[in-house]
């Protein structure tokens, strides 16, 4: 117990030097390495595409990256790193990289925090896109929500931003509390990676991919069960999981059960039973369970069923907070497991109450997403 406690004082206190060298870089070292680059004039179509939480070009950005690349109309530059699994030393170099084109693009384009574009005031000439990696507005995130932003950062994280990409008109006012921004920087253009799912060939080839990883499901009704995870992106913890094991020993043999846990939770558990991403179960899904993930508003577009098992709902509500009346969502909420078997039956069976919820949540908080949504990202740039 005692080595236990020792090695947990060790990393906290790691990981707080960790963070307060980063400040230090934040507001001194960056600060004066931009000043240095701006000396250089902004370069007329240089697009920066950057993120400090994938090594690669994230899923939200992919589509958009592509569809620039194809117009050939701008010059590209992407910088992709995870900085959470990088030495401090790369870290640093990675941040004055990303400086050097920040101080000279005249797009650059980010979807999630990123805290090198909030180090310093920006060129105006230089034009900000958040493209934010999920649809909707469920939970409250930002400044309006303990945990997520550090207590010691000084500042808005989410300075500089001129224009923040939302799915809807009905998320702006939401996404305007969480950030602190004027108004006018939220705009409805839509989702980029929503686009694929209004694709035939995309929804096909899932199905397809599906059958011949899961070949036990042809014939069966597909229930998905995709939950959020408690607690906050630095510790997170998944709830639940027994009970949709007892729940799947209860269906008929003709109702098949995914589990896909979120990003954050797959790290730290193994309970995923599909080498599929969410993104590809999607298309096949008859029945998705959740409980608190917005995963609920990419879903809605193909206007099928859901379910929301919440035993902790008054809880996690207080703790968490949302955005949206948790008794106005789209689908019957179960708070107790042995109901759970018998409401995923009923709501397979099918309803007209239930499609009529799910289109109008779609039109509430989706609209912007109508399969156009990159070529109308890659039009506002100019590309």
């Amino acid at each position: 117990m005692k080595k236990d406690k020792s090695m947990k004082l060790k990393t906290d206190l790691k990981m707080l030097i960790r963070q307060y060298l980063k400040m230090a870089v934040q507001n001194l070292l960056l600060p004066a390495a931009y000043r240095l680059f701006c000396t250089k004039q902004i370069e007329k179509g240089l697009v920066l595409f950057a993120d400090a939480h994938n090594a690669k070009v994230p899923s939200s950005m992919a589509p958009l990256v592509r569809e620039v690349k194809r117009r050939g109309t701008k010059k590209v530059v992407e910088i992709y790193d995870d900085y959470q699994q990088i030495s401090f030393l790369r870290l640093l170099r990675r941040m004055l990289y990303f400086m050097k084109y920040y101080a000279r693009a005249e797009y650059v384009v980010i979807c999630d925090n990123f805290l090198p574009a909030a180090s310093c005031k920006k060129r105006s000439e230089t034009t900000l896109i958040q493209l934010w990696h999920g649809c909707g507005a469920f939970k409250k995130f930002g400044y309006d929500t303990e945990g997520d932003i550090p207590a010691v950062y000084k500042g808005n994280v989410f300075r500089n931003y001129d224009l923040v990409t939302v799915s809807a008109p009905g998320c702006a006012p939401h996404f305007q509390s969480a950030m602190r921004l004027p108004k006018k920087v939220f705009q409805p253009f839509g989702v980029c990676r929503t686009d694929k799912y209004f694709k035939k060939a995309y929804n096909h080839s899932c199905k397809e991919l599906f059958l011949q990883t899961h070949p036990q499901a042809r014939g069966k009704k597909v229930v998905l069960w995709a939950p959020t995870f408690r607690g906050y992106a630095s510790d997170p913890r998944l709830d639940q999981y027994e009970d949709i094991v007892e729940m799947q020993k209860a269906l008929p043999d003709d109702i098949f059960v995914l589990i896909k846990v979120h990003p954050h939770l797959s790290k730290k558990y193994d309970y995923d039973n599909s080498i599929l991403t969410t993104d590809q179960l999607l298309p096949v899904t008859d029945l998705l369970i959740t409980d608190y993930s917005s995963i609920i508003f990419e879903y809605s577009i193909y206007r099928r069923p859901m379910l929301f098992y919440a035993p902790d709902m008054e809880e996690y509500g207080v703790e968490r907070g949302f955005y949206l009346d948790y008794h106005s969502l789209p689908g019957t909420i179960v708070t107790k497991q042995e109901q759970l078997a018998g409401e995923v039956v009923r709501t397979l069976q099918g309803g007209s109450k239930e499609k009529k919820q799910v289109e109008a949540f779609y039109k509430a908080y989706m609209s912007g997403c109508d399969g156009s949504v990159t070529k109308r990202m890659a039009d506002r740039m100019g590309a």
